[in-house]
């Protein structure tokens, strides 16, 4: 069952990242940028499925989910931000910066990280991803503004995710039932993820571009 839920969010990912690609140069800086958030996201599920299937360690593969994620989101709401409310891309700006920093020193002192879960680093990153989420969220409040669905599923996948990647050590000494229901939980997550955003192409742009031809 795990397998299927890990096949079926990989297929609607990869959906997502063509039919985002429509009209790619044509659209602004968050939107391309959320595409590229996408295809990374697709690449790194894609290889830890591989290297799973071939009985090969793919724990490293989380330090390149946990730094491109951060940053192409960070990015993404950084850019949504900065044509609405100054201050607060401002904010996005410099502690972005300043947990990527902490990264960079984290990895450095400790370089055998690379090879395993990062759980303090996965904690901080998903927790200021969701900040972020719900900061723009409060604008939604009042504002009609692009990513509503997305936004959502951001905060909704990364919030329940990072109770699951920053226990991994603690899930591992679980009995293998429970492992294995956990993981199933968050792959189910990662589907309801993909759905949202299939649901703003939907509903932003492909309804968008129908009423413009």
């Amino acid at each position: 069952m795990l397998k299927l839920f890990s096949y079926i969010g990989l297929c609607v990912l990869l959906i997502n990242i063509i039919i985002y690609s429509i009209g790619f140069a044509r659209r602004g800086k968050a939107y391309r940028i959320f595409v590229f958030y996408l295809l990374s996201l697709f690449v790194i599920q894609a290889l830890t499925e591989i290297f799973a299937s071939n009985d090969i360690n793919n724990h490293f593969l989380a330090t390149y989910y946990l730094i491109l994620s951060f940053i192409l989101l960070s990015t993404f709401f950084y850019y949504l931000f900065s044509d609405i409310k100054a201050k607060k891309s401002v904010l996005v700006k410099y502690l972005s910066f300043g947990v990527s920093a902490g990264l960079i020193v984290q990895y450095a002192m400790f370089p055998d990280m690379y090879f395993d879960f990062n759980s303090l680093g996965l904690l901080v990153t998903t927790c200021v991803i969701i900040i972020y989420a719900v900061l723009y969220l409060f604008e939604l409040i009042s504002k009609k503004l692009p990513f509503p669905y997305v936004t959502i599923g951001i905060f909704i996948y990364f919030l329940s995710s990072s109770l699951i990647f920053a226990s991994a050590t603690t899930i591992v000494s679980f009995n293998v039932e429970m492992g294995s229901f956990i993981w199933k939980i968050n792959a189910l997550l990662f589907i309801v993820y993909q759905l949202l955003i299939l649901w703003e192409w939907k509903k932003s742009f492909y309804l968008k571009a129908t009423k413009q031809e």
